[in-house]
């Protein structure tokens, strides 16, 4: 049997699934069950996710290196798997998919129901991902022209598709993209539901998160183009830990280093620009306002 013990403890909901999915397919492959301990987001599926025996006894084994290898695993024991296993060449993809990550119907569907506004033509799906990899060393950093300059190059019709944001920092976005009028930005919905209607999406534009890695896959269809950063680390993390694996070889890699805005979109630029500038005066002037309202014994006031 094996199990991942850490379930919870290593990781957000991106990193628990590659886990849950990985444990499986390693299990699967080598003729082992496995089994789990309790984890908050299975009520959302419809796979019945089997509970770790309480006097159950495994070995502990740590994964070796980043990317994919073949583990060894004795046929009569017990295994407690520690790693990342972020590839998806640990798993069967689609027992995966259909499968183990189905979402229920009675989740899904009124939540497709109350926001059936945002498929009501094609969809980009464009996930940004703030919070802890800001200036991270690990993580490979991502301006607002990758996405930017992703949906200028990939896709020549966005203005005729719905671009809908998922994010763990939706003011960011909205302040950088909210000169599009086919913006839509996913406010208030929980880390599952975001998940849930952005496997439910046409393209994807993806930053190197796990949980923007895990929306694109499940959304996968024949058809899709998934555009990817050029990295998922940088620095000494780079050198450290081979990504070759983690990034699908069929996604496009997107250099947004190299890119220029086309000339053809010159005057879209200009209208993000002036926008911006926009959106900093008046931040600007709201927070004088704000310190004057704070500070009303003072003769003037700092900008």
């Amino acid at each position: 049997m094996l199990t991942f013990s850490k379930l919870e403890k290593k990781g957000n909901l991106g990193n628990q699934l590659f886990h849950l999915a990985s444990t499986i397919g390693i299990a699967r492959e080598k003729g082992h069950t496995y089994s789990f301990p309790e984890w908050r987001y299975e009520e959302f599926f419809d796979f019945n996710f089997p509970k770790t025996p309480e006097n159950a006894e495994f070995k502990y084994i740590k994964e070796k290196q980043f990317h994919v290898y073949d583990w060894d695993l004795k046929q009569d024991s017990n295994y407690d798997l520690e790693g990342w296993l972020q590839s998806e060449q640990y798993f069967d993809i689609p027992y995966t998919r259909e499968v183990v990550f189905k979402f229920k119907d009675d989740f899904i569907d009124p939540l497709l129901k109350k926001n059936s506004f945002l498929f009501d033509r094609k969809t980009i799906l464009i996930s940004v991902r703030r919070g802890d990899f800001i200036h991270h060393p690990f993580y490979f950093q991502l301006s607002y022209r990758f996405y930017f300059t992703a949906i200028l190059e990939y896709f020549p019709d966005w203005e005729d598709r719905n671009l809908i944001f998922i994010s763990d920092d939706i003011a960011y976005c909205k302040y950088h993209f909210g000169h599009f009028d086919n913006a839509y930005f996913l406010e208030g919905f929980s880390p599952m539901e975001q998940l849930a209607i952005g496997s439910r999406c046409d393209d994807y534009i993806i930053s190197n998160s796990t949980f923007s890695w895990w929306v694109a896959w499940l959304g996968e269809k024949e058809d899709t183009r998934i555009v990817r950063p050029l990295s998922k680390f940088r620095g000494k993390k780079s050198t450290l830990s081979n990504e070759k694996d983690f990034f699908p070889d069929r996604w496009i890699i997107h250099d947004h280093g190299r890119k220029n805005i086309p000339s053809r979109y010159s005057k879209l630029y200009i209208k993000a620009n002036t926008y911006l500038f926009g959106k900093f005066i008046y931040n600007k002037l709201r927070g004088m306002k704000y310190r004057i309202i704070r500070l009303p014994n003072k003769l003037g006031w700092s900008s």
